[in-house]
């Protein structure tokens, strides 16, 4: 009986799955770093993350850092996936007590010099506390981060810092 209660308790926990492409004004070996944890700073002017293991600022797979999260609680994140030949690059980040997310970004060709990049969320509460941090992430939300994404990174690659 105590199975049952778990499964009906977890069924009340929110999940959502969002996606957006952008195009990007280079190739995918140029755009693909700036989805990495530190050259993300180039576009997003508040991310400033902290590095765990390995303490000094990198870009490879396996490197955890934190972030506060919107309302300020930190967020921890493992980057499962960093090729940036292959234009693959994915994330799982935790919030304690409130949600789990799974990010994936896969930049692909796109004509002459041209990518494009497909994010793909999946957020899922892990308390019924974590149930408004999910629900946010609508398709409003979603929309609001392909223009702000698309906008901001063809701003940096257009400067020259893409090379």
């Amino acid at each position: 009986m105590t199975g049952f209660i778990l499964l009906a308790a977890a069924a009340t926990l929110a999940q959502q799955t969002q996606s957006f492409t952008i195009f990007l004004q280079s190739p995918v070996g140029e755009a693909t770093p700036l989805f990495g944890p530190v050259r993300e700073a180039e576009w997003a002017p508040s991310w400033n993350p902290r590095f765990v293991n390995p303490p000094e600022p990198a870009q490879r797979e396996g490197i955890v850092f934190t972030t506060p999260n919107i309302q300020g609680k930190e967020r921890i994140w493992l980057v499962t996936e960093f090729d940036t030949k292959a234009g693959r690059v994915s994330y799982v980040l935790i919030t304690p007590g409130i949600d789990l997310v799974t990010l994936k970004i896969r930049v692909q060709p796109d004509g002459d010099r041209h990518s494009k990049a497909t994010i793909i969320y999946v957020f899922t509460a892990l308390s019924p506390a974590g149930n408004a941090e999910v629900n946010q992430h609508d398709a409003h939300w979603a929309e609001q981060q392909r223009v702000h994404w698309e906008t901001a990174i063809n701003a940096v690659l257009a400067k020259g810092s893409g090379s």
